[in-house]
């Protein structure tokens, strides 16, 4: 047995990825990879009685090419005397239908099919074969990202019932290994496009760091290991906080904030992330970003009474004197452009006040107005931006409740001066000679009485980007 084969081998030991007469499905496409995991589970099943299912998925994007991909790897898999299960999908349908990315639409596809196959089989395992180089461009893209520790510490070699044999194997001994037994293998063109973002890290980026250090995949992914160390320590001890201090309810999630606030700072951020993922069953972290942590631990140190929302339609509200409650809204958030702005926020001082809350990316109607919400990071390149009448860019850094797109309240007011001064809204109304049967028509972005912009005139001094701003709202009216 040569070297290679045996340190995959010795992998699947290692992290007991396969144990005595389980069933594993092996993810196939045809190319180096995948055959070459094939391979070793071949070599694995001669020394350990096991079940192999090959399943090809084919994508139905290169035309006849995927179409002998597909047929390539069924007359392999014969040749091997292994079951063999074919898919055929249409990923750019799937990416139009889910908004995703083609390289999403598919990647979530595949998975979703090994694992309806694996159940319809009653398989153990999904063996898939990312590699070390894999390891390395997962990694940087993470990193480029702004992610946390997981991130950083890229692909596990298992996860739930996922292995990757080949982790921890470089893309240069996998072909090595297949030239030296005389296995051929497909490949991929559309590998050499550089439209698709990981192949411009595979074939731009991670070659010019080897010309800085030929290890620099194999250092790379060794870091990885590493960080994932940290990670399981740092899980570990977030799951004695979490038993600790959270009460897990049918419909909420309840957070004791006594030893939670005395806790370090990465162990609240871990427990609260722990909160939302336990909160949205399956949905994970979606759209959830650091700023939304830092705002739930600003809310974890407020009074009673005070009430944030988020994306994914969950809400957080301070309860009782030691207590941080996370659940879900009446409504999804996708209703929220129908809603009037009913949360923490006092209620209107007219009857018929128009509103809705700001939860998230994307589009929300008022009367005849469309409103435009995304969220920038700020880099050297959004130093300054124009002066757009209907156009704003604010800080958003600095918006620590709910935000709300709303006509005008008693008690509303505008920073005027740099120093904080203040003035009310109706007093500004008034200076700029708005009528006063017009007043109660004019548009706001709101933070509870605070005006962040007077639609189609100034916004609030407090709002305004500053060379400290990490992350930026901009907004941008539109008529309907």
């Amino acid at each position: 047995m040569d070297r290679i084969t045996e340190k995959i081998l010795q992998t699947i030991e290692e992290y007991e990825m396969l144990l005595p007469d389980e069933h594993v499905i092996a993810g196939v496409s045809g190319g180096a990879d995948s055959v070459c995991l094939l391979y070793i589970l071949k070599a694995w099943q001669q020394k350990h009685p096991c079940k192999i299912t090959v399943v090809h998925v084919e994508h139905g994007i290169r035309g006849r090419a995927s179409q002998m991909d597909a047929k390539w790897v069924e007359e392999l898999s014969r040749e091997w005397k292994i079951p063999c299960e074919l898919r055929h999908i249409d990923a750019r349908l799937l990416a139009r239908d889910t908004g995703q990315t083609l390289e999403e639409a598919g990647r979530q596809a595949r998975y979703d099919i090994f694992e309806r196959i694996r159940r319809e089989l009653g398989a153990d395992r999904i063996a898939v074969a990312h590699n070390e180089n894999d390891q390395a461009e997962t990694v940087l893209m993470n990193l480029i990202r702004g992610s946390g520790l997981r991130g950083l510490g890229g692909i596990l070699p298992v996860r739930e019932r996922i292995i990757r044999p080949l982790l921890f194997t470089s893309r240069q001994e996998i072909e090595a290994l297949l030239k030296r037994e005389n296995i051929s293998y497909r490949t991929d063109q559309t590998n050499f496009e550089t439209e698709y973002t990981r192949n411009k890290m595979r074939l731009q980026i991670l070659p010019a760091l080897k010309e800085i250090n030929p290890r620099a995949v194999e250092h790379i992914a060794e870091s990885a290991q590493q960080l994932q160390k940290a990670e399981l320590f740092l899980q570990e001890q977030t799951d004695r906080l979490y038993r600790s201090c959270v009460r897990p309810e049918e419909e909420e999630i309840c957070l004791e904030l006594t030893e939670f606030l005395q806790a370090e700072e990465q162990l609240q951020e871990y427990v609260l992330r722990r909160c939302i993922e336990t909160l949205q069953k399956g949905r994970g972290l979606k759209d959830f970003t650091r700023v939304h942590i830092g705002q739930l631990k600003h809310l974890a140190a407020m009074p009673c009474g005070k009430q944030m929302d988020f994306p994914g339609g969950m809400e957080a509200v301070r309860l009782r004197e030691n207590e941080l409650v996370f659940r879900k809204r009446e409504k999804a958030a996708k209703g929220a452009d129908r809603r009037a702005d009913r949360g923490a926020d006092s209620a209107g001082s007219a009857a018929g006040e128009a509103g809705c809350r700001i939860l998230a990316e994307g589009t929300y109607k008022i009367g005849n107005h469309k409103f435009e919400v995304s969220y920038l990071e700020k880099d050297e390149n959004s130093q300054s931006f124009p002066e757009k009448k209907y156009t704003k860019w604010l800080a958003y850094d600095t918006m620590k409740n709910n935000v709300c797109i709303r006509t005008r309240r008693t008690g509303d007011y505008l920073v005027v001066k740099q120093d904080g001064g203040r003035k009310k809204l109706k007093d500004y109304l008034i200076d700029q000679k708005i009528p006063r049967q017009e007043r109660d028509q004019v548009l706001l972005l709101a933070e509870g009485s605070h005006i962040l912009w007077v639609v189609g005139l100034r916004i609030s001094e407090d709002a305004k980007v500053t060379e400290k701003t990490a992350r930026i709202l901009k907004i941008q009216m539109m008529e309907e």
